[in-house]
C-alpha cells in the first residue's frame, strides 16, 4: 500500500464520481453472484478502469493479496465507502454473503442517486427562478427605467406616486449598485461561514429548513427515508442495535434528526426501545414511532425500517411532485408582479404626460 498522504489526495482531491461508484457495485454484484472470485472480479474491473477508480481497485487488489479483507479498503477511501457501506461489507464477509451485499449496495446507491436527483431538481428550480427575477428587476432598474424617467423629466411632467417610487428605486440602484453587490456577497459569505463553522447556527438553520412550506417536508421525509434505509440494512446484516443507530446517525445530515437518534442510543443502551425516543420527538411523525413499536413487538424491526424507508421516500416523491406543480405559477406570479409594477408605473407616467399636454 502507498502512503496515507497519497490515499488522502485520491480520496479528497480526485474523488470518484457517484456514477462510477454505482457501476462498481453493479459489476461486482454481477460477477460475484455468477461465481467469479472476489480477487478475480476486482482484476477484471481494474483492467477496464481509469484514473482514481483504477487506483482504488489496484489498492484493493494489493490489500487482498496481502491477506486483508475487502472491507480494509474502506479505511482509506472513506468518501467512496461510507460507514453504512463499510459495516455491511464487513458483515457480508463474516457471514459469507458478500455477493448479496454487493447487490444490496448497488440497489441502495441507485435508488439514492435517483432520489437525490429529484430532490436537487425540486430545490434548484426555485433558486434559478428567483435569480432570474432579481436579474430582471436590476436590468430594468439600470437600463429601462432611467431612459423613461429622463424622457418624462425633459418634458417637465409631474410623476404619479408609483412612477416616482419606481424611479427613486432605479436611481438608488444606479448610485449604489456596487455597494449592494458587495453587501450581497458579504452576506452570502457570512452565512456560509456561520453555517460551516458554528454548529448552533447550523442546527437553527436546519430547524428552519424543516419548517419551510413546501420544501420542509421534502427535507424531513428524505432524511427519515435515508436513516430508515440504513437501519434496515444494518440490522438485517446482524449488526447490533446501538451500533446500527450510531452508524446510521453518522451518515445523516439533518442535525435535529441526529439529535433524536443520539437520544435513542442512550435509551437503547439503558434497556429501552428505539421507538421511545422517536415517540418523544415533535420532529418525527407519530406514525413513524407507532410502526417502530409494532416492529419491535413482532421482532421484524429490520423489515419495518425497510418499509419506513419506502413510505417516506414515496411521501417525499409526492411532495416533490406537488412542489413542481406549484412552483411554476408561484414564480410566474413573482416575475409577472415585478414586471407588472414597473410596467404600471411607466404607463401611469405616460398618462400623466398625455394629460399635461391636454389629452
Amino acid at each position: 500500500m502507498q502512503s496515507r498522504l497519497s490515499h488522502f489526495m485520491r480520496n479528497h482531491v480526485r474523488s470518484i464520481s457517484n456514477k462510477n461508484r454505482i457501476n462498481f457495485f453493479r459489476q461486482m454484484a454481477i460477477l460475484t453472484r455468477a461465481g467469479v472470485g472476489l480477487l478475480d472480479a476486482l482484476k477484471m474491473l481494474h483492467r477496464s478502469s481509469k484514473g482514481p477508480m483504477k487506483a482504488m481497485i489496484g489498492d484493493t487488489i494489493t490489500l487482498i493479496e496481502q491477506g486483508n479483507d475487502f472491507s480494509k479498503i474502506s479505511e482509506y477511501y472513506v468518501k467512496f465507502f461510507d460507514k453504512t457501506m463499510s459495516s455491511m461489507i464487513r458483515a457480508g464477509e463474516q457471514t459469507g454473503s458478500l455477493p448479496e451485499t454487493m447487490q444490496q449496495l448497488y440497489e441502495n446507491l441507485k435508488r439514492a442517486s435517483e432520489f437525490s436527483r429529484k430532490v436537487k431538481g425540486a430545490m434548484t428550480m426555485p433558486i434559478i427562478t428567483f435569480v432570474i427575477a432579481i436579474g430582471v428587476l436590476f436590468f430594468m432598474a439600470l437600463y429601462v427605467i432611467p431612459n423613461f424617467s429622463g424622457f418624462l423629466s425633459a418634458m417637465g411632467t409631474d410623476m404619479p406616486p408609483l412612477t416616482q417610487a419606481v424611479v427613486d428605486f432605479s436611481d438608488y440602484v444606479i448610485a449604489y449598485w456596487k455597494d449592494l453587490l458587495t453587501y450581497a456577497v458579504a452576506a452570502v459569505a457570512g452565512f456560509i461561514a456561520l453555517y460551516m463553522m458554528v454548529p448552533p447556527f447550523k442546527y437553527m438553520m436546519h430547524h428552519l429548513f424543516i419548517k419551510m412550506p413546501l420544501m420542509g417536508p421534502i427535507i424531513l421525509y428524505t432524511s427519515l427515508s435515508n436513516f430508515s434505509n440504513s437501519m434496515g440494512k444494518l440490522i438485517g446484516t446482524g449488526i447490533g442495535m446501538v451500533d446500527s443507530i450510531r452508524i446510521a446517525s453518522n451518515t445523516g445530515k439533518l442535525l435535529p434528526l441526529n439529535r433524536v437518534t443520539e437520544r435513542s442510543i442512550q435509551i437503547v443502551t439503558s434497556g429501552g426501545d428505539i421507538s421511545t425516543s422517536f415517540s418523544q420527538s415533535r420532529l418525527v411523525p407519530s406514525i413513524f414511532s407507532d410502526l417502530l413499536r409494532a416492529g419491535e413487538m413482532s421482532g421484524t424491526l429490520d423489515d419495518t425500517f425497510d418499509q419506513l424507508a419506502i413510505i417516506y421516500r414515496e411521501e417525499a416523491d409526492h411532495k416533490i411532485a406537488t412542489l413542481q406543480v406549484m412552483i411554476q405559477p408561484i414564480m410566474t406570479i413573482l416575475i409577472g408582479g415585478i414586471v407588472g409594477v414597473i410596467a404600471a408605473s411607466l404607463i401611469m407616467g405616460m398618462v400623466a404626460l398625455w394629460a399635461k399636454q391636454g389629452g
